[in-house]
Protein backbone atom coordinates (compact mmCIF):
# COMPACT_ATOMS: atom_id res chain seq x y z
CA UNK A 1 0.00 0.00 0.00
CA UNK A 2 2.98 2.25 1.00
CA UNK A 3 6.01 0.77 -0.47
CA UNK A 4 9.24 2.20 1.71
CA UNK A 5 11.74 4.41 -0.29
CA UNK A 6 9.03 4.67 -3.10
CA UNK A 7 10.14 7.59 -4.89
CA UNK A 8 13.69 6.34 -5.55
CA UNK A 9 12.60 2.96 -6.81
CA UNK A 10 8.75 3.83 -8.42
CA UNK A 11 8.70 7.39 -8.44
CA UNK A 12 5.24 9.13 -9.44
CA UNK A 13 3.67 5.17 -7.89
CA UNK A 14 0.81 6.49 -5.79
CA UNK A 15 0.20 5.37 -1.50
CA UNK A 16 -2.99 3.21 -1.55
CA UNK A 17 -5.87 3.66 0.58
CA UNK A 18 -7.72 0.30 1.20
CA UNK A 19 -11.14 1.72 1.51
CA UNK A 20 -11.63 3.34 -1.68
CA UNK A 21 -9.19 1.70 -4.31
CA UNK A 22 -9.25 2.52 -7.74
CA UNK A 23 -11.59 -0.07 -9.53
CA UNK A 24 -10.99 -0.67 -12.83
CA UNK A 25 -14.52 -0.34 -14.62
CA UNK A 26 -15.74 -1.96 -17.77
CA UNK A 27 -15.55 0.77 -20.43
CA UNK A 28 -11.84 1.31 -18.94
CA UNK A 29 -11.21 -2.76 -19.52
CA UNK A 30 -12.57 -2.63 -23.33
CA UNK A 31 -10.16 0.17 -23.88
CA UNK A 32 -7.30 -1.50 -22.95
CA UNK A 33 -8.43 -4.19 -25.29
CA UNK A 34 -9.08 -2.23 -28.12
CA UNK A 35 -5.02 -0.87 -27.62
CA UNK A 36 -4.08 -4.13 -27.37
CA UNK A 37 -5.81 -4.93 -31.21
CA UNK A 38 -4.19 -1.56 -32.44
CA UNK A 39 -0.87 -2.02 -31.07
CA UNK A 40 1.88 -1.29 -33.61
CA UNK A 41 4.64 -3.50 -32.59
CA UNK A 42 5.16 -6.88 -29.97
CA UNK A 43 6.85 -4.44 -28.03
CA UNK A 44 3.93 -1.64 -27.32
CA UNK A 45 1.43 -4.69 -27.02
CA UNK A 46 4.62 -5.97 -23.85
CA UNK A 47 4.31 -2.12 -22.47
CA UNK A 48 0.10 -1.76 -22.40
CA UNK A 49 0.27 -5.15 -20.90
CA UNK A 50 3.17 -3.88 -17.87
CA UNK A 51 1.23 -0.80 -17.37
CA UNK A 52 -2.43 -2.72 -17.37
CA UNK A 53 -2.33 -6.01 -16.26
CA UNK A 54 -4.57 -7.42 -19.38
CA UNK A 55 -2.70 -9.29 -21.85
CA UNK A 56 -5.07 -10.42 -24.33
CA UNK A 57 -9.31 -10.76 -24.67
CA UNK A 58 -10.66 -13.73 -23.11
CA UNK A 59 -12.70 -16.13 -25.21
CA UNK A 60 -15.48 -15.91 -22.36
CA UNK A 61 -15.68 -12.12 -23.52
CA UNK A 62 -17.99 -14.21 -26.41
CA UNK A 63 -20.69 -14.98 -23.45
CA UNK A 64 -23.61 -12.41 -23.55
CA UNK A 65 -23.50 -12.63 -19.45
CA UNK A 66 -19.57 -10.74 -19.89
CA UNK A 67 -19.28 -8.05 -17.33
CA UNK A 68 -16.39 -6.89 -15.84
CA UNK A 69 -14.58 -7.44 -13.45
CA UNK A 70 -17.47 -9.47 -11.74
CA UNK A 71 -17.33 -12.39 -14.07
CA UNK A 72 -13.98 -13.54 -12.43
CA UNK A 73 -14.92 -14.69 -9.34
CA UNK A 74 -12.14 -15.40 -6.48
CA UNK A 75 -10.83 -19.15 -6.48
CA UNK A 76 -10.64 -20.13 -2.63
CA UNK A 77 -9.66 -22.95 -3.20
CA UNK A 78 -5.83 -22.27 -4.27
CA UNK A 79 -6.32 -18.88 -3.22
CA UNK A 80 -6.71 -19.14 0.31
CA UNK A 81 -4.84 -22.40 0.92
CA UNK A 82 -2.36 -23.42 -1.59
CA UNK A 83 -1.32 -19.74 -2.51
CA UNK A 84 -1.62 -17.61 0.73
CA UNK A 85 -1.13 -20.35 3.50
CA UNK A 86 1.86 -21.89 1.58
CA UNK A 87 3.41 -18.61 1.41
CA UNK A 88 3.45 -17.54 4.79
CA UNK A 89 4.89 -20.90 6.02
CA UNK A 90 7.55 -20.60 3.81
CA UNK A 91 7.74 -16.78 4.64
CA UNK A 92 8.40 -18.15 8.22
CA UNK A 93 10.52 -20.78 7.99
CA UNK A 94 12.71 -20.14 4.00
CA UNK A 95 12.44 -17.08 3.02
CA UNK A 96 13.10 -14.70 5.79
CA UNK A 97 16.22 -14.75 7.35
CA UNK A 98 17.34 -15.81 11.28
CA UNK A 99 17.69 -12.05 12.62
CA UNK A 100 13.80 -11.31 11.62
CA UNK A 101 10.88 -11.44 14.25
CA UNK A 102 8.93 -13.71 11.73
CA UNK A 103 11.56 -16.28 11.38
CA UNK A 104 10.97 -20.08 12.88
CA UNK A 105 14.39 -21.35 13.53
CA UNK A 106 15.01 -25.12 12.65
CA UNK A 107 14.76 -26.11 16.07
CA UNK A 108 10.85 -24.13 16.19
CA UNK A 109 9.90 -25.20 13.33
CA UNK A 110 10.61 -29.00 13.80
CA UNK A 111 9.06 -28.80 17.07
CA UNK A 112 5.76 -28.08 15.88
CA UNK A 113 6.00 -30.28 12.73
CA UNK A 114 6.60 -33.16 15.08
CA UNK A 115 3.71 -31.88 17.56
CA UNK A 116 1.24 -31.58 13.90
CA UNK A 117 2.14 -35.30 13.07
CA UNK A 118 1.59 -36.72 16.51
CA UNK A 119 -1.90 -34.55 16.77
CA UNK A 120 -3.25 -37.33 14.52
CA UNK A 121 -4.62 -39.28 17.82
CA UNK A 122 -6.90 -36.74 18.51
CA UNK A 123 -8.39 -36.01 15.23
CA UNK A 124 -11.57 -37.36 14.46
CA UNK A 125 -11.42 -39.63 11.82
CA UNK A 126 -14.34 -37.94 10.26
CA UNK A 127 -12.60 -34.76 9.68
CA UNK A 128 -9.11 -35.38 7.34
CA UNK A 129 -7.15 -38.53 6.63
CA UNK A 130 -3.71 -37.87 9.16
CA UNK A 131 -1.26 -34.37 8.63
CA UNK A 132 2.02 -34.78 7.86
CA UNK A 133 4.77 -33.15 9.37
CA UNK A 134 5.09 -29.28 7.56
CA UNK A 135 8.52 -28.86 8.14
CA UNK A 136 9.50 -32.56 6.38
CA UNK A 137 6.45 -32.98 4.54
CA UNK A 138 6.04 -29.37 2.34
CA UNK A 139 7.84 -30.25 -0.66
CA UNK A 140 6.16 -33.89 -0.72
CA UNK A 141 3.07 -32.45 -2.65
CA UNK A 142 1.43 -31.01 0.53
CA UNK A 143 -2.00 -31.68 0.26
CA UNK A 144 -4.99 -29.16 0.53
CA UNK A 145 -6.81 -30.65 3.51
CA UNK A 146 -2.80 -30.58 5.26
CA UNK A 147 -2.78 -26.69 4.62
CA UNK A 148 -6.37 -26.20 5.79
CA UNK A 149 -5.48 -28.44 9.07
CA UNK A 150 -2.57 -26.17 9.35
CA UNK A 151 -4.43 -23.04 8.96
CA UNK A 152 -7.87 -23.98 11.05
CA UNK A 153 -6.48 -26.04 13.56
CA UNK A 154 -2.77 -26.21 14.62
CA UNK A 155 -0.53 -23.48 13.76
CA UNK A 156 -2.50 -20.69 16.72
CA UNK A 157 -2.90 -23.43 19.62
CA UNK A 158 0.26 -25.49 18.68
CA UNK A 159 2.68 -22.08 17.97
CA UNK A 160 1.01 -20.15 21.38
CA UNK A 161 2.46 -23.84 23.14
CA UNK A 162 5.85 -23.65 21.44
CA UNK A 163 6.16 -19.74 21.34
CA UNK A 164 5.54 -18.65 17.61
CA UNK A 165 6.35 -14.81 18.00
CA UNK A 166 3.52 -12.86 19.13
CA UNK A 167 2.92 -10.13 16.55
CA UNK A 168 3.04 -13.32 13.97
CA UNK A 169 0.48 -15.08 15.84
CA UNK A 170 -1.80 -12.20 16.34
CA UNK A 171 -1.61 -11.11 12.31
CA UNK A 172 -2.09 -14.67 11.93
CA UNK A 173 -5.51 -15.20 14.10
CA UNK A 174 -6.64 -12.07 11.60
CA UNK A 175 -6.23 -14.44 8.50
CA UNK A 176 -7.38 -16.98 10.10
CA UNK A 177 -11.13 -14.99 11.18
CA UNK A 178 -10.56 -13.79 7.11
CA UNK A 179 -10.93 -16.88 5.70
CA UNK A 180 -14.00 -18.79 8.35
CA UNK A 181 -15.63 -15.82 7.94
CA UNK A 182 -15.32 -16.00 3.93
CA UNK A 183 -15.49 -19.89 3.46
CA UNK A 184 -18.72 -20.29 5.98
CA UNK A 185 -22.09 -19.90 3.72
CA UNK A 186 -24.11 -17.58 5.88
CA UNK A 187 -26.37 -14.76 4.52
CA UNK A 188 -24.20 -11.72 4.70
CA UNK A 189 -25.55 -8.07 5.54
CA UNK A 190 -23.99 -5.14 4.19
CA UNK A 191 -22.62 -4.30 7.92
CA UNK A 192 -21.09 -7.96 7.90
CA UNK A 193 -19.19 -7.36 4.61
CA UNK A 194 -17.82 -3.64 5.79
CA UNK A 195 -16.82 -5.79 9.17
CA UNK A 196 -14.64 -8.08 6.78
CA UNK A 197 -13.38 -5.45 5.37
CA UNK A 198 -12.14 -3.56 8.30
CA UNK A 199 -10.53 -7.05 9.60
CA UNK A 200 -8.52 -7.79 5.77
CA UNK A 201 -7.58 -4.13 6.28
CA UNK A 202 -6.01 -4.96 9.40
CA UNK A 203 -4.11 -8.04 8.62
CA UNK A 204 -2.90 -5.89 4.99
CA UNK A 205 -1.38 -2.68 7.42
CA UNK A 206 0.14 -5.58 9.94
CA UNK A 207 1.55 -7.56 7.42
CA UNK A 208 3.07 -5.23 5.82
CA UNK A 209 4.63 -3.67 8.80
CA UNK A 210 6.26 -7.18 10.38
CA UNK A 211 6.87 -8.67 6.94
CA UNK A 212 8.19 -5.55 5.52
CA UNK A 213 8.74 -2.67 7.28
CA UNK A 214 11.22 -0.27 5.81
CA UNK A 215 13.57 -2.37 3.93
CA UNK A 216 12.50 -2.11 0.22
CA UNK A 217 14.02 -5.46 -0.56
CA UNK A 218 10.74 -7.34 1.31
CA UNK A 219 8.69 -5.44 -0.90
CA UNK A 220 8.26 -8.87 -3.19
CA UNK A 221 6.53 -10.22 0.05
CA UNK A 222 3.67 -8.29 -0.85
CA UNK A 223 2.40 -11.05 -3.25
CA UNK A 224 -0.97 -10.54 -5.08
CA UNK A 225 -2.48 -13.53 -3.66
CA UNK A 226 -2.12 -11.74 -0.18
CA UNK A 227 -3.47 -8.68 -1.29
CA UNK A 228 -6.40 -10.30 -3.20
CA UNK A 229 -7.98 -10.48 0.40
CA UNK A 230 -9.18 -6.76 0.43
CA UNK A 231 -11.44 -7.83 -2.42
CA UNK A 232 -12.97 -10.74 -0.97
CA UNK A 233 -16.08 -8.71 0.09
CA UNK A 234 -16.81 -7.32 -3.18
CA UNK A 235 -17.41 -10.83 -4.39
CA UNK A 236 -19.14 -12.26 -1.33
CA UNK A 237 -21.68 -9.08 -2.84
CA UNK A 238 -21.52 -9.83 -6.48
CA UNK A 239 -21.48 -13.60 -6.16
CA UNK A 240 -22.21 -14.73 -2.88
CA UNK A 241 -20.13 -17.12 -0.67
CA UNK A 242 -16.86 -17.31 -2.52
CA UNK A 243 -16.85 -21.34 -2.54
CA UNK A 244 -19.14 -20.73 -5.03
CA UNK A 245 -15.85 -19.94 -7.24
CA UNK A 246 -13.79 -22.65 -6.67
CA UNK A 247 -11.85 -23.69 -9.33
CA UNK A 248 -11.66 -27.17 -7.99
CA UNK A 249 -15.43 -27.75 -8.71
CA UNK A 250 -14.89 -27.41 -11.98
CA UNK A 251 -11.50 -29.24 -12.12
CA UNK A 252 -13.22 -32.01 -10.24
CA UNK A 253 -15.98 -32.60 -12.56
CA UNK A 254 -13.94 -32.27 -16.01
CA UNK A 255 -11.97 -34.74 -14.89
CA UNK A 256 -14.62 -37.18 -13.45
CA UNK A 257 -16.91 -36.59 -16.78
CA UNK A 258 -13.26 -36.49 -18.96
CA UNK A 259 -12.36 -40.19 -17.78
CA UNK A 260 -16.07 -41.80 -18.58
CA UNK A 261 -15.94 -40.52 -22.71
CA UNK A 262 -14.90 -43.96 -24.66
CA UNK A 263 -16.11 -42.74 -27.77
CA UNK A 264 -12.86 -41.36 -30.08
CA UNK A 265 -15.19 -40.98 -33.41
CA UNK A 266 -17.63 -38.68 -31.77
CA UNK A 267 -16.47 -37.70 -27.94
CA UNK A 268 -18.86 -34.89 -27.72
CA UNK A 269 -21.61 -36.38 -28.56
CA UNK A 270 -20.56 -38.54 -25.85
CA UNK A 271 -20.13 -36.36 -23.48
CA UNK A 272 -23.39 -34.77 -23.64
CA UNK A 273 -24.77 -38.23 -23.29
CA UNK A 274 -23.10 -38.64 -20.32
CA UNK A 275 -24.11 -35.05 -18.66
CA UNK A 276 -27.70 -35.98 -19.75
CA UNK A 277 -27.63 -39.37 -17.66
CA UNK A 278 -26.03 -37.59 -14.65
CA UNK A 279 -28.60 -34.87 -14.78
CA UNK A 280 -31.66 -37.27 -15.40
CA UNK A 281 -30.87 -39.32 -12.27
CA UNK A 282 -30.60 -36.19 -10.27
CA UNK A 283 -34.04 -35.34 -10.80
CA UNK A 284 -35.20 -39.01 -10.43
CA UNK A 285 -33.67 -38.98 -6.85
CA UNK A 286 -35.28 -35.91 -6.11
CA UNK A 287 -38.81 -37.46 -7.10
CA UNK A 288 -38.02 -40.63 -5.73
CA UNK A 289 -35.78 -40.39 -2.72
CA UNK A 290 -35.41 -43.89 -2.04
CA UNK A 291 -33.55 -44.34 -5.72
CA UNK A 292 -30.81 -42.33 -3.99
CA UNK A 293 -27.92 -44.84 -2.53
CA UNK A 294 -25.59 -42.11 -1.63
CA UNK A 295 -24.05 -41.94 2.26
CA UNK A 296 -25.40 -38.31 2.67
CA UNK A 297 -28.77 -40.06 1.82
CA UNK A 298 -28.58 -43.16 3.97
CA UNK A 299 -28.00 -41.50 6.87
CA UNK A 300 -30.63 -42.04 9.27
CA UNK A 301 -32.10 -39.09 11.19
CA UNK A 302 -32.21 -40.58 14.64
CA UNK A 303 -29.68 -40.83 17.37
CA UNK A 304 -28.69 -44.82 17.16
CA UNK A 305 -26.64 -45.84 20.24
CA UNK A 306 -24.74 -48.89 19.07
CA UNK A 307 -22.28 -51.30 20.88
CA UNK A 308 -24.27 -52.14 24.47
CA UNK A 309 -21.90 -52.37 27.58
CA UNK A 310 -23.26 -55.02 29.95
CA UNK A 311 -23.07 -53.59 33.58
CA UNK A 312 -21.90 -56.44 35.94
CA UNK A 313 -23.44 -57.12 39.42
CA UNK A 314 -20.19 -56.07 40.61
CA UNK A 315 -19.65 -53.26 38.85
CA UNK A 316 -23.10 -51.73 40.83
CA UNK A 317 -22.09 -52.65 43.88
CA UNK A 318 -18.67 -51.43 44.02
CA UNK A 319 -17.74 -49.66 40.84
CA UNK A 320 -16.50 -46.00 41.61
CA UNK A 321 -17.00 -45.12 37.91
CA UNK A 322 -20.61 -46.33 37.82
CA UNK A 323 -21.85 -44.78 40.90
CA UNK A 324 -20.60 -41.67 39.99
CA UNK A 325 -22.52 -41.86 36.27
CA UNK A 326 -25.34 -42.93 38.90
CA UNK A 327 -25.28 -39.83 40.83
CA UNK A 328 -24.24 -37.75 37.98
CA UNK A 329 -27.97 -39.33 36.31
CA UNK A 330 -29.88 -39.10 39.00
CA UNK A 331 -28.79 -35.42 40.12
CA UNK A 332 -29.99 -34.31 36.74
CA UNK A 333 -33.09 -36.50 36.83
CA UNK A 334 -33.32 -34.86 39.95
CA UNK A 335 -34.52 -37.96 42.19
CA UNK A 336 -33.17 -39.67 44.97
CA UNK A 337 -29.60 -41.49 44.36
CA UNK A 338 -31.04 -45.06 45.87
CA UNK A 339 -33.85 -44.62 43.60
CA UNK A 340 -34.16 -47.84 41.27
CA UNK A 341 -33.40 -46.85 37.81
CA UNK A 342 -34.45 -48.97 34.63
CA UNK A 343 -31.08 -48.24 32.04
CA UNK A 344 -29.15 -50.05 29.30
CA UNK A 345 -25.55 -48.73 28.15
CA UNK A 346 -23.89 -48.25 25.02
CA UNK A 347 -20.81 -47.56 24.08
CA UNK A 348 -21.17 -45.04 21.27
CA UNK A 349 -23.96 -42.87 19.71
CA UNK A 350 -24.36 -42.41 15.84
CA UNK A 351 -26.04 -38.96 15.31
CA UNK A 352 -28.75 -38.02 12.75
CA UNK A 353 -25.92 -36.90 10.35
CA UNK A 354 -23.65 -40.43 10.51
CA UNK A 355 -21.01 -39.24 12.73
CA UNK A 356 -19.98 -40.78 16.01
CA UNK A 357 -19.40 -37.71 18.80
CA UNK A 358 -18.06 -36.67 21.75
CA UNK A 359 -18.59 -33.27 22.62
CA UNK A 360 -21.57 -30.94 23.10
CA UNK A 361 -23.26 -27.07 22.79
CA UNK A 362 -25.50 -24.89 24.35
CA UNK A 363 -27.37 -21.95 22.59
CA UNK A 364 -25.42 -19.57 24.61
CA UNK A 365 -21.40 -20.05 24.54
CA UNK A 366 -20.12 -23.54 23.51
CA UNK A 367 -19.31 -26.53 26.00
CA UNK A 368 -17.44 -29.16 25.27
CA UNK A 369 -16.85 -32.38 27.18
CA UNK A 370 -15.44 -35.65 26.43
CA UNK A 371 -17.96 -39.03 26.82
CA UNK A 372 -17.51 -41.22 29.66
CA UNK A 373 -20.35 -43.58 28.78
CA UNK A 374 -24.32 -43.68 27.10
CA UNK A 375 -27.39 -44.59 28.96
CA UNK A 376 -30.72 -45.29 27.90
CA UNK A 377 -33.50 -44.85 30.52
CA UNK A 378 -35.93 -47.63 29.39
CA UNK A 379 -39.09 -46.20 30.71
CA UNK A 380 -38.43 -42.89 29.69
CA UNK A 381 -37.16 -43.98 26.17
CA UNK A 382 -34.63 -41.18 26.83
CA UNK A 383 -30.87 -41.61 25.90
CA UNK A 384 -28.01 -39.67 27.87
CA UNK A 385 -24.59 -39.40 27.55
CA UNK A 386 -22.44 -38.74 30.91
CA UNK A 387 -19.59 -36.96 30.14
CA UNK A 388 -16.73 -34.58 31.57
CA UNK A 389 -17.18 -30.95 30.68
CA UNK A 390 -14.30 -28.77 29.40
CA UNK A 391 -14.10 -26.05 32.27
CA UNK A 392 -12.25 -22.71 32.58
CA UNK A 393 -12.78 -22.11 28.37
CA UNK A 394 -11.24 -19.02 27.32
CA UNK A 395 -10.69 -17.96 23.54
CA UNK A 396 -7.22 -17.18 22.99
CA UNK A 397 -7.04 -15.51 19.28
CA UNK A 398 -10.33 -17.06 18.44
CA UNK A 399 -9.45 -20.64 19.66
CA UNK A 400 -10.90 -22.25 22.53
CA UNK A 401 -9.05 -23.97 25.27
CA UNK A 402 -9.52 -25.31 28.95
CA UNK A 403 -8.78 -28.10 30.97
CA UNK A 404 -10.84 -31.10 31.88
CA UNK A 405 -13.44 -31.13 35.25
CA UNK A 406 -13.24 -33.90 37.82
CA UNK A 407 -16.94 -34.10 37.99
CA UNK A 408 -18.91 -36.25 35.76
CA UNK A 409 -22.55 -34.42 33.88
CA UNK A 410 -24.98 -35.35 32.41
CA UNK A 411 -27.11 -34.18 28.95
CA UNK A 412 -29.87 -35.85 27.08
CA UNK A 413 -27.93 -37.02 23.74
CA UNK A 414 -30.65 -34.89 21.46
CA UNK A 415 -28.66 -31.85 22.45
CA UNK A 416 -25.27 -32.71 21.13
CA UNK A 417 -24.58 -30.72 17.72
CA UNK A 418 -21.14 -31.55 16.74
CA UNK A 419 -17.85 -33.68 16.62
CA UNK A 420 -14.65 -31.83 17.54
CA UNK A 421 -11.31 -32.72 17.81
CA UNK A 422 -8.80 -31.52 20.76
CA UNK A 423 -5.13 -30.58 20.67
CA UNK A 424 -3.58 -31.63 24.32
CA UNK A 425 -0.83 -29.22 25.58
CA UNK A 426 0.91 -29.40 28.48
CA UNK A 427 -1.95 -27.37 30.61
CA UNK A 428 -4.48 -26.84 28.26
CA UNK A 429 -6.84 -28.54 26.29
CA UNK A 430 -7.41 -26.71 22.82
CA UNK A 431 -10.55 -27.55 20.88
CA UNK A 432 -10.33 -28.45 17.22
CA UNK A 433 -13.77 -27.53 15.41
CA UNK A 434 -14.96 -28.56 11.86
CA UNK A 435 -14.23 -25.77 9.78
CA UNK A 436 -16.51 -24.94 6.72
CA UNK A 437 -13.34 -25.35 4.13
CA UNK A 438 -13.59 -29.40 4.78
CA UNK A 439 -17.53 -30.19 3.49
CA UNK A 440 -15.93 -28.72 0.42
CA UNK A 441 -14.04 -31.46 -0.48
CA UNK A 442 -14.90 -35.54 -1.17
CA UNK A 443 -13.81 -38.17 0.56
CA UNK A 444 -10.58 -39.08 -1.31
CA UNK A 445 -9.43 -35.12 -1.60
CA UNK A 446 -9.61 -35.00 2.46
CA UNK A 447 -7.41 -37.85 2.75
CA UNK A 448 -10.40 -39.96 4.56
CA UNK A 449 -10.51 -43.70 5.03
CA UNK A 450 -13.93 -44.90 3.43
CA UNK A 451 -14.70 -46.90 7.03
CA UNK A 452 -13.15 -44.63 9.63
CA UNK A 453 -15.49 -46.29 12.47
CA UNK A 454 -12.53 -47.96 14.71
CA UNK A 455 -10.43 -44.86 14.92
CA UNK A 456 -13.61 -42.72 15.73
CA UNK A 457 -14.59 -44.45 18.83
CA UNK A 458 -11.30 -43.76 19.88
CA UNK A 459 -10.17 -40.19 18.95
CA UNK A 460 -13.44 -38.34 18.72
CA UNK A 461 -14.94 -36.61 21.19
CA UNK A 462 -18.52 -35.01 22.10
CA UNK A 463 -19.93 -31.57 21.55
CA UNK A 464 -22.76 -29.67 23.58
Amino acid sequence: MSPPEAQKYNPGRPTYDLSSLPMRTESSYWNVIEQLQNASSNARMTAITKETGVSRMPLCAASPAFVHPSFFPLDPFHLLYESCMAFLWDLWVTISSPSEIIHLGVEKASKFGNLVFEAKSTLPASFCGPVRDPFLKRQSQYKIYEWMALLHWYIIPIGIEVEFPPALLKNFSDFVEVVEMAMTISPRSEQDLIALHKLIQRFLKDFERIYVGNEPTKVSRCRLCIFQLIHVPQHIEWNGSIRLGSQATVERAIGEIGHKIRSKKAPFANLANIIYEREMIKILCLYYPSLDLSPAAKAKKIYAPQSKIRISQKEQKNGDEFCSHMKAICQWLEIDFDAELELHRWGKVRLPDGNLLRTIQSNKMPVFGEALAFFELLGKKQLLVVYTPLIQCQQVLNKWRGVWSNTAKVCPVSIIQSVVGIWPAKTWIYILRKHPGLAWLMEEESGREPDGDAEEEQNEEYNH
